[in-house]
């Protein structure tokens, strides 16, 4: 662990050494695989901030255009200009020391120096830094830190590749000019893997944990848990959520990025508690 430093996301310390983190996930696009987390409107948005924060969440995570893959889902694109305004139109509402640091999740450098500007705390970029050249400039002159997710263009097919794909986006960022402290790397659990790729991950993720960053890892309600239990429908997949979550947290996860924050947290703990016997 001594390789290892702590990520400060708006004050709160996120590394293997500190507790396992909660990123709590409001979607502010229709089009999203899962429709649990999203708010149709801003009365409903300013109430999930709300309740995912007095549920403890210790980050919330919005996004403004679904990245669920378009091969199982169908998934429907925005122009930036839209997801700029369902950001922009949103943050405006609740942007307070109230609640927890608030990330944005998006590919465009657009809207992330929108919500930038409005005290977003973090960037979560699922591409890498692969999908906006102007993304790694942005993030290296404000400072904040930024979530690098395994990104290879296609669906990762291997451990190797979504490993490979990791040291590439860490060689942008570290052109770039960003910290090695202001990075958090994500293996990229889902996105059109074969889902025998996906449980791979989550058995090997000491693996990743060797690149020196701390992991977040996003389980929640994706395919592959469909695929293994025989649930096509996303509002099924809450326990197989739970233990795939319990799994990551005990092979090193710093922090989970989830849909349901309350449950999250009880599988959190019984991972830390299976960690610690190890």
């Amino acid at each position: 662990m001594s390789d290892f430093v702590n990520v400060d996301i708006g004050g709160l310390l996120v590394g293997p050494d500190k507790p396992v983190r909660v990123m709590g996930v409001i979607n502010l696009s229709p089009e999203s695989f899962y429709k649990g987390t999203v708010a149709d409107s801003i009365d409903m948005y300013q109430a999930m901030v709300e309740n995912t924060s007095k549920q403890g969440a210790e980050i919330i995570d919005i996004g403004g255009a679904s990245t669920a893959p378009k091969s199982i889902y169908g998934t429907s694109d925005i122009s930036v200009q839209e997801e700029i305004k369902r950001v922009a139109y949103a943050l405006d509402s609740t942007m307070s020391s109230a609640y927890p640091p608030f990330s944005i999740d998006t590919t465009s450098s657009e809207v992330a120096e929108v919500a930038l500007d409005r005290g977003v705390s973090m960037v979560n970029d699922i591409s890498g830094l692969h999908a906006d050249p102007n993304m790694a400039s942005l993030v290296a002159e404000s400072g904040v830190p930024i979530v690098l997710m395994a990104n290879c263009g296609t669906p990762c097919e291997s451990v190797q590749k979504s490993l490979k794909s990791l040291e590439d986006s860490l060689d942008i960022a570290k052109k770039a000019g960003i910290k090695s402290e202001k990075i958090i790397i994500d293996p990229g659990i889902g996105f059109g893997k074969p889902p025998e790729v996906d449980v791979s991950i989550l058995q090997e993720l000491t693996r990743f944990m060797k690149l020196d960053h701390p992991l977040l890892v996003g389980v929640s309600r994706k395919a592959f848990i469909g695929h293994i239990l025989d649930q096509p429908n996303p509002d099924e997949r809450l326990i197989g959520s739970m233990v795939a979550t319990a799994v990551a947290v005990m092979n090193g996860a710093s922090v989970i990025r989830t849909h349901d924050v309350r449950e999250t947290k009880m599988a959190i703990h019984m991972g830390e508690a299976l960690r610690r016997s190890k």
